[in-house]
């Protein structure tokens, strides 16, 4: 009777510990510390402004309100993380026939003085959500 409770309870621990390294060692190799943002981007609402002008509609009549400061951040293109700095930045902007649109909320990811992705939505990937909080620059030293 003794083995029959015993390999039950075996397994149990096993699977326990099992599931405990697998999450330690996710969190520890995500690779994060060793990934490569690119610099801090000083002129990031510059960077910011000149993307939309280019890209969006109508770039006289841009208004640009809160843009957030940068802050580590990586999204997913195709099924590569891509990493650099997140930016927030309240744009308003008439769409392709001059409506108004309001202020929208617009991510930008910037990485080595560029532009390398946008996001409109809250979702920067599969469970990955914006976050439009302020970063602050690296210590220098």
């Amino acid at each position: 009777m003794r083995k029959i409770t015993t390999l039950p309870t075996l397994a149990l621990i096993v699977l326990a510990a099992s599931s405990q390294v697998g999450h330690a060692r996710s969190i520890q190799d995500d690779g994060l510390a060793r990934s490569d943002f690119g610099a801090y981007p000083p002129d990031y609402k510059a960077l910011v402004r000149s993307w939309s002008e280019q890209n969006l509609s109508h770039p006289e009549a841009l208004q640009f309100g809160h843009v957030s400061r940068p802050r580590r951040e990586w999204t997913l293109k195709n099924t590569a993380k891509v990493y650099g700095w997140s930016v927030c930045a309240m744009i308003t902007a008439p769409n392709a026939y001059g409506e108004d649109t309001g202020p929208q909320t617009v991510w930008f990811l910037i990485h080595a003085g560029k532009v390398v992705d946008i996001r409109q939505s809250d979702t920067i990937s599969p469970g990955h959500f914006v976050n439009c909080s302020d970063g602050s620059a690296p210590a220098t030293g």
